[in-house]
């Protein structure tokens, strides 16, 4: 997710400038969509150039597993990292100079530039079939472009319909899993009853703050309306304030402006940071029992440290729970959707192959960083570094559906414009949930 993004790369900034600076320098010339010559590189060089937005940890894991596949092919492959992936890669595909494959962390950004006839149509590139096959379903629905083709393939998975715990204080507490949304309502109803808050929930994230809000809406749409409905919806096919997205909007205001239901009270929300926002469901005694975030929550930098070191002990995770007991959830989600640009060069052909099938992370131990999820659900979760990572894994692989992200799919003037900002107006008390869905779909680009 683009807002996920703006905070995994802070760790890696000063890396990242050293390792752009250098890998940029060379000059190109025609790429896209089949060009022979893109980012510096020629068809038949054993050279292909990846561009992403990855930072850190992140970063060094994906550099060490494409240079075991570059290895394995006999290929130089030369990742590009960007702190600002968005405006360089606009840059370079307006120069004409674009890398030989892309790892993009947004579909709305990619499908623009596929519409340009930059990117390769993969259905002639890669064995689609078999891809779809191994992925959660609906994975590949926001990789699509109005004209049925397919222009990317995730090859990194987050999984945002988790809600976490304290493990030892809930079980301590005689609290149970919820099976239903109802029974979600009424552990935190049970919660609230005992005098303590049931929820940690923060949505302040500097210039990108609302943005966790829209993650609630989103699940909410996607649980209470179902898959298709909230493709319709981030499609603009329905509109922004439809009842769907109204009911969505009152079951996040019956847990989280209920007095008593969050720690520090409603209004708190827009001034506490989302990163750190869970650390008091591990006071002594806890402030807050439960937490819902995307799986990167578990890396360092958001929960306390002693807390990570002993992570299976003292976290517990459960998915976002359906409508209906029995049903399987779906998930929404997020990840980097890798695209081709040079689909000329049987080299990045061969690379792009390698980065989207079930053993893409399993040459250096990726997934045992714990900073990078497979997003095929034929991936062995045992190479996991934990239980909790391994119990999220099964969440999301067992999925009855899967969504992308919804605010990184819309326009950006919605999604991380009127989307975040509304928001904010309407979890701080300035406006109500009618007035804030009314003004985003107002918001909505005309063409």
């Amino acid at each position: 997710m683009a807002r996920w993004g703006l905070v995994r790369l802070v760790a890696g900034v000063a890396a990242v400038i050293l390792l752009t600076s250098g890998c940029l320098s060379g000059g190109g010339t025609s790429g896209g969509g089949g060009g022979g010559v893109s980012g510096g590189t020629k068809a038949g060089d054993k050279k292909v150039e990846v561009m992403t937005g990855f930072g850190g940890g992140q970063l060094k894991a994906l550099q060490a597993e494409t240079d075991a596949i570059g290895k394995e092919l006999g290929i130089t492959i030369t990742v590009v990292p960007s702190t600002d992936f968005n405006t360089l890669i606009r840059s370079r595909v307006a120069g004409n100079n674009t890398p030989d494959i892309a790892g993009f962390p947004q579909p709305g950004l990619m499908l623009d530039i596929a519409k340009q006839g930059k990117l390769a149509d993969l259905g002639t590139v890669l064995d689609m079939n078999t891809i779809k096959t191994n992925m959660i379903p609906g994975e590949l629905d926001a990789a699509t472009g109005d004209d049925g083709k397919v222009y990317g393939v995730p090859f990194s998975l987050n999984i945002k319909s988790i809600v976490f715990y304290n493990k030892p204080e809930f079980e301590k507490a005689g609290y149970t899993i919820p099976k239903t949304l109802d029974e979600l309502f009424t552990l935190t109803d049970k919660i609230r009853s005992s005098g303590k808050a049931p929820w940690c929930i923060g949505i302040e994230s500097g210039p990108a703050t609302g943005w966790p809000a829209t993650d609630w809406i989103e699940s909410f749409v996607l649980y209470e309306g179902g898959p298709d409905k909230y493709t319709q919806w981030i499609k603009h096919q329905i509109p922004f304030n439809d009842p769907i997205v109204k009911k969505a909007g009152e079951d996040f205001q019956k847990i989280a402006f209920t007095p008593g239901n969050v720690l520090g009270g409603q209004k708190s929300m827009v001034s506490t940071n989302f990163q750190t926002s869970a650390n008091p469901m591990f006071d002594s005694p806890p402030k807050c029992y439960l937490h819902r975030q995307g799986n990167f929550i578990t890396q360092k930098g958001f929960f306390p440290d002693k807390v990570r070191a002993n992570m299976d002990q003292q976290v517990g995770v459960f998915a976002l729970p359906p409508v209906q007991a029995g049903q399987a959830p779906p998930v929404l989600g997020g990840g980097d959707l890798v695209a081709l640009f040079n689909s000329k060069d049987d080299d990045a052909k061969k690379v792009m192959e390698a980065m989207t099938n079930d053993k893409f992370g399993t040459r250096t131990g990726y997934a045992k960083t714990g900073e990078w999820f497979s997003p095929y659900k034929t991936y062995d979760t045992s190479k996991y570094p934990n239980k909790v990572l391994q119990d999220i894994a099964k969440i999301g692989y067992s999925a009855s559906a899967f969504r992308f992200d919804g605010s990184d799919a819309m326009p950006g003037a919605v999604g991380t414009g009127s989307f975040w900002k509304e928001m904010v107006a309407w979890v701080g008390g300035q406006e109500n949930l009618d007035t804030a869905l009314k003004k985003i779909e107002d918001s909505w680009p005309k063409s």
